[in-house]
Parts: structure tokens; C-alpha cells; sequence
């Protein structure tokens, strides 16, 4: 028999989020009506079950669900489960990562990144805050600190780069700690 893996990343209003935990409380018991069910899963055949709510600005949750358990079924695609700004998400923030490993490399060796890694960065950090319900709230914070990294690199400011680069990666440890 093969692992079943079930996982859902939505970002939903209360009202939404209240509406699949009731949804969740009837499949766990058995009284589920998979006509009704619009995620069309069974949930209640599980061996590990995750569940995991953020309040996020504006009243907006980021929900997760994942679910492993005991199936001779493949694994089941995320599709339309999964948040669409999510699959946008995750493999930028893999991308802005490296960048990112990159200008802490240059500040660990105490110089300036180069106009093309600091473009690339910046322009990173300006797509990262467009993204909606991944930690908004500090959105502000991070574009300013980054602004002023900017800045400190251009002027030729070596100390000054390698300090508002800490506060850049302050912040995102902040946000990365309260949302992930």
C-alpha cells in the first residue's frame, strides 16, 4: 500500500476558514457528504493530520492542511487545492534566496555586491511585496531597510552595506519566524 498525502494552502476569510473546519469535523466523523464536499477528499482515513491557521491583515487567514495516510491511491495533485499565489510564491522565494546568499557573502567578505546582484535583489524585493498574504505587515519595514541597503551599496558604504543588510535579514527572520 502507498502513502496518500493530502495538502491544501488557501488564504480564506474567517467565514470560509469556519466553513472548512465544519467541513473537516464532518469528514473526520464520517458523516461527510462527498457529493457536497468541494475539495473532493476523504479525510478521514489519516495516519497524520496538520493543520495550521495565521491571522494575517485584513481579517484574512492563511490556511494549511496536510494529510498523510494509509491508501492504495496515488498521491492526489494539489491542483486546484492549492492557492494559485502560492505555486507563484514558493519557487520565487527559492530563487530570491540564493540572491539573497549571494549579498551575505559579500558583506561576510566585506565588499559591495555588484550593480547587477544589488538590480537583481531589488527587483526581487519589489515583486516579494506585491505578494498578498505572506507577511504584509511587514512589507513596509523591509522595502525601507532594503532601500537604505541600496543606497549604503551605491555610495560605496562597505560598513554601512553590511549593516542595513543585517537589518534586511532582521526583518525577514521576523516575518519568516511569525509566518512560516
Amino acid at each position: 500500500m502507498g502513502e496518500k498525502k493530502i495538502e491544501i494552502e488557501k488564504t480564506v476569510d474567517m467565514k470560509r476558514a469556519a466553513a472548512f473546519l465544519r467541513l473537516l469535523a464532518a469528514e473526520l466523523e464520517g458523516t461527510g457528504d462527498q457529493e457536497k464536499n468541494e475539495f473532493g477528499i476523504q479525510l478521514h482515513d489519516f495516519n497524520k493530520m496538520k493543520i495550521g491557521l495565521i491571522k494575517e491583515a485584513g481579517g484574512q487567514l492563511a490556511l494549511t492542511l496536510k494529510v498523510k495516510g494509509l491508501s492504495p491511491t496515488e498521491d492526489l495533485p494539489k491542483g486546484e487545492f492549492t492557492d494559485v499565489t502560492a505555486l507563484a510564491y514558493r519557487p520565487f522565494k527559492l530563487e530570491m534566496k540564493a540572491t539573497f546568499a549571494e549579498l551575505k557573502t559579500c558583506a561576510s567578505q566585506a565588499t559591495l555586491p555588484s550593480p547587477e546582484l544589488l538590480k537583481r535583489f531589488m527587483g526581487q524585493s519589489r515583486k516579494l511585496i506585491t505578494f498578498t498574504g505572506f507577511g504584509d505587515s511587514y512589507y513596509h519595514a523591509y522595502w525601507q531597510a532594503c532601500l537604505a541597503m541600496e543606497e549604503a551599496a551605491r555610495a560605496g558604504r562597505t560598513a554601512d552595506f553590511q549593516e542595513r543588510l543585517a537589518a534586511v535579514n532582521a526583518i525577514k527572520k521576523e516575518c519568516h519566524q511569525r509566518f512560516k
